[in-house]
């Protein structure tokens, strides 16, 4: 399997022949947290975002992350 790693989070990378778009989702975590992009630039961009953008809620909403899991 394909992985990105950043935070210590880790995310799937998968291609779409339909769609012709790169997708993922984070792994190793319940909450679900996907990102995609015409290019595997643009996946990696997005994954960073979506996994600071998850960081942050939890922040403002005061609770604790789920902590990253990559042991796959």
């Amino acid at each position: 399997m394909n992985l990105m790693f950043y935070k210590n989070y880790c995310g799937s990378i998968e291609y779409s022949e339909n769609d012709e778009c790169w997708f993922g989702k984070v792994l190793g975590i319940k909450s679900l947290l996907t990102y995609e992009g015409t290019s595997l630039g643009e996946l990696q961009r997005d994954f960073e975002e979506c996994v600071d953008q998850y960081l942050y809620t939890c922040a403002l909403r005061k609770i604790k992350p789920e902590p990253p899991v990559c042991d796959l």
